[in-house]
């Protein structure tokens, strides 16, 4: 006998349609001789909703989601709850707090799936407020892929905090683009604004490579994982190495930000110029320690873990009470939006079993 899974999917961008592209292709799911169907029953963007009780054609969405109503957050919680269907669960792949300042509401009845930082990255105060309303209405709330994608850092530290031992510092590289940015740097003989326009039209980027850059979505990883440690900190309270030149950051046309980092090249041609003469690797990492959080580039030699990490992977560093002197680590590929999707599908799963 299969067991129905019903979601609600807000965000239709990259991991939404990949999400999708799953469900498309096959939708059962065999976990422990049980069967489990994913069924897609509300689908919205920041524009249309659309709703079907017997479930959204995954072939069809676009079509039927142009078809639909005009987006509203509230109308899509009360449709959730009109349906009063079992194993019901919200996902949530938008960027941005449309949906996620609404999730104290959600969490009252529904589970949530997340891809989205925001709830999570957001004030501290907020945080811990939704820890408190899953205690309070026994609901779940599940975002494995918040922080390197296919990774199981949060599990990890649940581990160690379930089992008497505490985090006591953590370090990571989370981004792919600044992690084959500076992997080419010192590997070709390319200056960074040549590299960065190659990484953008390998689709390696942001659309704005700015957000790339600033190190704001690096610093979001570390905090969740500060928090997940038992941190009360702040974003503002990590100190961000914004690799965007001053001048620049500001201007609104893309074509003239992409001629105007030339300004950079200087600056990395120095950096590649010590790191190869001292045999070091040039990495964008995050780290926390006593309370206090970091991200930026730094060198490292040929005993640091991070040496050895090509440019396709994302890796993560634990020292705990019973890992005092060598680190656990932990390293894998990293992913895109279909990979970040079957961490969703994951947390799916793991919601209903």
């Amino acid at each position: 006998m299969e067991k129905k899974i019903n979601i609600f999917l807000v965000g239709t961008g990259n991991v939404g349609k990949s999400l999708i592209e799953l469900i498309a292709h096959d939708n059962l799911y065999k976990i422990a001789g049980k069967k489990f169907r994913i069924r897609i029953i509300g689908i919205a963007n920041r524009s249309k909703m659309y709703f079907s009780r017997q479930s959204i054609n995954a072939n069809k969405w676009k079509s039927l989601l142009t078809k639909g109503k005009t987006a509203n957050v509230d109308l899509f919680i009360e449709t959730m709850k009109h349906y009063k269907l079992p194993d019901t669960i919200l996902v949530d792949c938008m960027n941005g707090d449309e949906i996620s300042r609404y999730y104290k509401v959600i969490l009252k009845q529904f589970p949530i799936v997340a891809s989205n930082k925001s709830s999570n990255s957001g004030s501290y105060k907020n945080y811990s407020a939704i820890r408190d309303t899953i205690k309070k209405y026994n609901t779940d709330f599940r975002y494995s892929a918040n922080v390197g994608v296919g990774l199981p850092s949060t599990d990890i530290i649940n581990s160690f905090l379930s089992g008497g031992d505490k985090v006591t510092a953590i370090e990571g590289l989370f981004s792919s683009t600044m992690n084959y940015l500076l992997d080419k740097l010192l590997t070709t003989d390319k200056p960074f604004s040549r590299l960065l326009v190659e990484a953008k039209e390998k689709g390696l980027t942001e659309p704005d490579p700015r957000n790339d850059l600033n190190g704001i979505d690096t610093a979001r990883k570390i905090l969740i994982l500060a928090r997940e440690s038992g941190a009360k900190i702040e974003m503002n309270d990590i100190k961000i190495e914004n690799l965007v030149p001053v001048i620049l950051r500001n201007i609104k046309s893309l074509d003239k930000f992409y001629h105007s980092i030339k300004i950079a090249d200087s600056k990395f041609d120095a950096m590649k110029r010590v790191a190869m003469k001292n045999k070091r690797k040039l990495v964008y990492s995050a780290r926390f320690k006593d309370n206090k959080a970091s991200v930026g580039i730094e060198m490292v030699d040929a005993v640091h873990p991070f040496y050895s990490v090509s440019a396709n992977e994302k890796v993560v560093l634990f020292y705990t009470e019973f890992f005092k002197h060598h680190p656990l680590v932990i390293k894998g590929e990293s992913g895109g939006a279909k990979e970040t999707a079957s961490v969703l599908i994951s947390d799916i799963l793991k919601t209903v079993l």
